[in-house]
């Protein structure tokens, strides 16, 4: 990270230990590893931070050995505790706050937590209570989804990592989004919508008065 031409900051919060089971922690620690060999790959990485590193994801992350050697910055401490809070943008799919650029001055945090259904919107009610701001990735604005536009760790990370590398949003999200969740884009959606009104206009018009 160090050599690296890029300076956008990447956190990621540990800080739902107490509201994962087992399995999903050990889900959680899949997708850091994930991240963290896609940034090593990367030409040039991101700036990347694991916050709140302690409690069962610490235990969980030594069945990896020699993780502390990694080109991480492992912090137990909570991101408001490393960085200014002027600097901070949790990413929340709840935010009406939509992320066109990526900033070299800001840290955009990721929400550690695997079981996003059971615990909805619980990343934008953090942001509120500590005065943090916060953000989306501009999904809709390239994408229709037949799914919740809630991303797990190591998607959001890939396509953050993918913009800084120089791809467009629409190009991310299209190359790291899965099948499953049935990403359109929207020029094509917009076509589809057009055929189908057309088909029913030449239907009626075919049909006997």
């Amino acid at each position: 990270m160090l050599q690296s031409n890029c300076n956008v900051r990447i956190a990621v919060d540990l800080s739902f230990d107490d509201i994962m089971n087992d399995k999903e922690i050990s889900k959680c620690i899949k997708q850091l590893l994930r991240c963290y060999s896609l940034n090593r790959r990367a030409k040039d990485p991101v700036q990347f931070y694991i916050t709140n590193f302690g409690g069962k994801c610490k235990k969980e992350m030594e069945k990896h050995t020699g993780y502390m050697n990694w080109d991480v910055n492992f912090h137990s401490e909570s991101y408001r505790d490393i960085f200014e809070s002027k600097d901070l943008v949790y990413l929340t799919s709840e935010s009406d706050n939509i992320i066109y650029s990526l900033e070299e001055n800001k840290v955009y945090v990721i929400g550690g937590l695997v079981d996003h259904n059971s615990y909805k919107g619980i990343c934008h009610q953090i942001a509120q209570e500590k005065g943090i701001s916060h953000g989306k990735l501009p999904i809709e604005e390239f994408l229709e989804m037949k799914t919740r536009k809630v991303l797990t760790i190591d998607h959001v990370f890939e396509i953050l990592l993918e913009v800084t590398g120089g791809k467009s949003w629409k190009e991310a999200f299209l190359h790291v989004l899965p099948p499953r969740k049935g990403a359109v884009e929207r020029a094509e959606v917009f076509k589809e919508k057009l055929s189908t009104v057309s088909e029913t206009q030449v239907q009626s018009n075919t049909e006997p008065s």
